[in-house]
């Protein structure tokens, strides 16, 4: 227990005194910290000055012509056109101004207008990748018109009905504010989150084996230690330093929300609870476990680094799966897809996250995945532990993925 206890704490130490470990602990955080600060400080002219910058200036909104030839253009009502379409009298005066720069174009309604229902929008320049501006106002002025010019008419008619979802099961209900971007964007974030930071911190288990190992640097550990005391040091140590990592960025992500929610005024339905974070602890700290002990038992096995890093796609699989789903996890949370991603051990980490950021997940499937992932994990700590009391941990020959799953299940079978 004392030389798991050596190796914990070299390798911990190790980790969090990097120069490259201690600047993304503190920068990744410290950044957007700033430009929140920077943005809560500047004032309203500030604030409009820092987005002409972004915009390429403050530009005049010139209003666009309308030059009717059918007679159907009675009004022009201030309440549907305002300033962004102006009636000219006829096409020659309208291009002379497109010209001048005092219109950004205009539209011209033909003469056969109510058979052919043709009108040509003229302007200096035209992008066929952007939208045109003006469009569903000259829209309603021509439904306005259409109908007479009656106002009552019009709204009856253009007016869109008024529809209230409920939903039937109250419990699993989405009372999410689906015209606010940030209802998806923050689970969307969580989600690239746990995935990046639970693959990258188990590829990092994949790099110190491989190295090790490719360096002989492992045959003079092997000399005093034993192979399940060394991986068993390895997991513990470096799966400590990302879970400070991890705690750390998520921590300050959360805190980095809640501020900008006084400074944006972000609603509270949007605000991620503090027990989401109490769960990402916990399951980053299983998910680690889980692939940090297929990338160790993979680096055990393979003879040198860069085949190593060439098979590791087939253990991103099940993560990669769950980027593919996210569309679905986060519209329908609650589906079946969704459910049982989060219960899988293999897409558990970072799918239940999702679920848990969105909110409205039954505490049974907590804990179905929380007590799978720990089975799972305690499978493979244990198979992974005998590849390395084997002799692929100093061979080098070459491995095969299909050979590494059968020796993980077939060892774990015969002990």
């Amino acid at each position: 227990m004392n030389k798991v206890w050596s190796i914990f704490k070299y390798e911990f130490y190790k980790t969090v005194s990097r120069r490259s470990f201690i600047l993304t602990l503190i920068l990744v955080p410290l950044v957007p910290a700033l430009i929140l600060w920077v943005l809560n400080s500047l004032s309203a002219s500030q604030s409009q000055a820092l987005g002409e910058v972004f915009t390429g200036g403050a530009q005049q909104a010139f209003p666009y012509g309308v030059v009717d030839q059918s007679g159907l253009v009675k009004e022009m009502p201030d309440w549907i056109v305002g300033n962004s379409l102006v009636l000219i009298s006829d096409e020659t005066t309208a291009r002379q101004q497109t010209l001048d720069g005092k219109l950004q174009g205009y539209y011209v309604v033909t003469a056969d207008y109510l058979e052919s229902g043709e009108v040509i929008l003229y302007k200096e320049e035209i992008n066929p990748l952007a939208g045109i501006e003006g469009t569903a106002i000259f829209e309603q002025l021509m439904q306005y018109n259409l109908l007479g010019g009656d106002m009552d008419l019009y709204l009856k008619y253009t007016q869109s009905p008024s529809i209230q979802m409920v939903e039937i099961n109250p419990q699993t209900a989405d009372a999410r504010d689906t015209d606010n971007p940030l209802t998806f964007l923050v689970p969307y974030a969580i989600t690239l989150f746990f995935y990046t930071i639970i693959f990258t911190s188990s590829s990092m288990l994949l790099t110190a084996i491989s190295k090790e190992k490719e360096n002989r640097v492992m045959e003079m550990l092997l000399s005093s230690v034993k192979p399940t005391q060394l991986f068993t040091g390895k997991l513990m140590g470096l799966g400590l330093a990302n879970l400070l990592q991890m705690a750390i960025w998520f921590g300050a992500a959360l805190l980095l929300l809640r501020l900008s929610g006084q400074t944006f005024a972000i609603p509270a339905n949007l605000q991620i609870p503090a027990y989401v974070f109490l769960y990402g602890i916990v399951f980053f700290a299983l998910g680690f476990a889980f692939y940090g002990s297929l990338m160790a038992g993979w680096g055990a096995m393979v003879p040198n680094l860069r085949e190593g890093n060439q098979s590791t796609f087939v253990f991103s699989l099940p993560l990669l799966f769950t980027i593919i789903s996210i569309s679905t996890l986060i519209n329908e949370p609650h589906g079946t897809l969704s459910t049982v991603l989060s219960i899988l051990p293999p897409t558990a980490p970072v799918a239940m996250m999702t679920r848990l950021a969105i909110g409205g997940v039954p505490l049974w499937q907590v804990g179905v995945a929380l007590a799978l992932l720990v089975l799972s994990d305690l499978f493979l700590i244990r198979s992974v532990a005998k590849i390395f009391k084997s002799q692929y941990l100093l061979s080098g020959s070459a491995a095969s993925i299909n050979t590494f799953f059968k020796v993980l299940f077939q060892r774990q079978a015969s002990g």
